[in-house]
């Protein structure tokens, strides 16, 4: 793998396709947080074919956190929708690997995982409304993504909690503006599914990273005015993998996402 150069390139202001280039030629192994301004990102989940249905009514179950944004054919590799040059396989900056309900790997590529039986979802992800929120001048503190003591609702072999990425606002306009832009973007997620105290859904502490999600933000405790609102996320097919125990499964490592062709605001309700 050749040395992560994120001291030297800044991909704001980058093109996706661009992007994509320096992330297969693994000139670029970070996080995508703060790639292509303006642009969709996706989070990601392979399966295999005879996992796909349930998948798929999965993700119709439980739309908050696992909004389809586009669904590949078996053995296919490139999206058509959302970024018709890209190679899915080379495309993300990390993966996860897991079988049996244990993440085996944490790859660059995946071209040595590749099966003809692999079936590819695109999900949506809140960093695309994010930049909405950054154009309101609305600001926000960041916790990461926690796992709840929600449950999804199950489909075939696929059931696990549901996972929320963690916001915190100043003060109630801000909130109120949070959620009424982020409802604008149903395909990322919406709006937020709980509002409080994080202990009331299953959260014992924030700003704490763990194995799971490493890339939370050490930070402090909210303030007692402060806000909290808590988004579905698109780590939730992860921790269901890992509940499921899903022979086999591919997805995106967190905060490593799919950068797509799309600006975000194509996705936004009019």
């Amino acid at each position: 793998m050749k040395n992560n150069n994120k001291d030297k390139i800044n991909p704001l202001h980058m093109k996706p396709k661009e992007f994509r280039k320096l992330v297969q030629n693994e000139e670029w192994t970070d996080i995508t947080m703060e790639a292509c301004q303006g642009y969709a990102q996706t989070n990601l989940a392979i399966v295999p074919k005879e996992y796909a249905y349930d998948f798929l009514l999965f993700c119709t179950r439980n739309p908050r956190p696992c909004p389809v944004l586009e669904v590949l054919d078996p053995g296919e590799t490139c999206p058509k929708i959302l970024a018709p040059e890209a190679d899915i396989r080379t495309a993300l900056p990390k993966y996860r690997i897991f079988k049996n309900g244990k993440m085996i790997d944490e790859p660059n590529n995946i071209l040595n995982y590749w099966r003809e039986d692999l079936v590819t979802f695109f999900l949506g992800c809140s960093r695309s409304f994010l930049w909405a929120l950054r154009s309101a001048n609305v600001p926000w503190t960041r916790y990461g993504a926690y796992k709840t003591e929600i449950p999804c609702n199950p489909a075939g072999i696929f059931k696990g909690p549901l996972c929320v990425s963690v916001r915190s606002f100043k003060n109630s306009f801000d909130a109120t503006r949070a959620i009424q832009i982020s409802s604008r973007h149903l395909l990322m997620h919406g709006p937020p599914v709980f509002i409080g105290d994080p202990g009331k859904i299953g959260i014992k502490g924030l700003g704490k990273p763990d194995s799971f999600n490493p890339y939370r933000p050490t930070v402090a405790s909210p303030g007692k005015d402060e806000i909290m609102m808590y988004w579905g996320c698109g780590i939730t097919p992860q921790a269901v993998a890992i509940e499921s125990k899903i022979p086999f499964m591919i997805t995106h490592r967190p905060a490593h996402m799919f950068v797509t062709d799309k600006l975000a605001e194509e996705f936004a309700n009019l």
